[in-house]
């Protein structure tokens, strides 16, 4: 007989609360997300989701409730103070640098040196498909090039978690599909937790290990791709 050891918690959301004026955003949320998990947030938009993974990220202050990451409260800490990086809706690239000046910029922001940060630069680049194309402007990428620029920025920084908001929605169907299959190669290669916000169901299915289902604040309920699609709750 074959024991598993128990994945530890990455995230631990406890009874988070956060309303705008009468509305609850979310509504009492509790959540476990494990080591190296692929983990899914989906819902309709206004459902809470994006608020839940922005509240993780530090960028929103519940009302009540706590996040605690590698066993850590985190509440009352900053994005930058937390183990956290986040790879928002748009590309978000600086139109003035290129692609490895892009990729690099948290590195030199930490005033690390800039041998350091060539190397590990070149590194991320080979390791996003993006090999050669370090001198290439962000105009002169292709969506898909510019948002595995974005995931190199993010993932350079050799984080805990990486919080995606809808991180394919500005791609076309086909391109969609091919950074489904990218992104959870790059999550097995790098082995942090990944949560990823999303309102597509098809790209939940794609790339989640777990998927918690979120509307009108709550979470309606939460399992693998498997369990959500032959055995939904009603």
């Amino acid at each position: 007989m074959e024991f598993k050891l128990k994945k530890s918690n990455a995230i631990e959301v406890k009874n988070l609360i956060k309303t705008y004026g009468d509305v609850y955003a979310l509504n009492d949320v509790d959540l476990n997300i494990s080591d190296g998990e692929y983990f899914v947030l989906l819902g309709p938009s206004g459902g809470g989701k994006t608020t839940l993974l922005r509240s993780i990220g530090g960028f929103i202050r519940p009302d009540s409730g706590s996040v605690v990451i590698k066993g850590k409260n985190v509440n009352n800490l900053p994005p930058d103070k937390r183990p956290t990086s986040m790879v928002f809706q748009g590309f978000a690239l600086f139109p003035h640098m290129d692609v490895a000046q892009n990729i690099g910029y948290g590195l030199k922001l930490q005033s690390i040196e800039k041998n350091i940060i060539d190397e590990k630069v070149n590194k991320m680049m080979d390791l996003v498909g993006l090999t050669g194309l370090h001198k290439r402007k962000p105009h002169e990428l292709s969506g898909g090039q510019q948002q595995r620029v974005q995931l190199a920025r993010a993932l350079i920084l050799e984080n805990d978690v990486l919080l995606l908001d809808e991180p394919l929605s500005a791609l076309d169907a086909q391109l969609r599909k091919d950074m489904c299959i990218e992104l959870k190669r790059l999550q097995k290669t790098v082995g942090i937790s990944f949560v990823h916000v999303t309102h597509n169901q098809e790209e939940a299915m794609s790339v989640a290990d777990r998927i918690a289902i979120i509307a009108d604040g709550k979470m309606i309920e939460e399992g693998t791709p498997q369990e959500i699609y032959n055995k939904p709750k009603k």
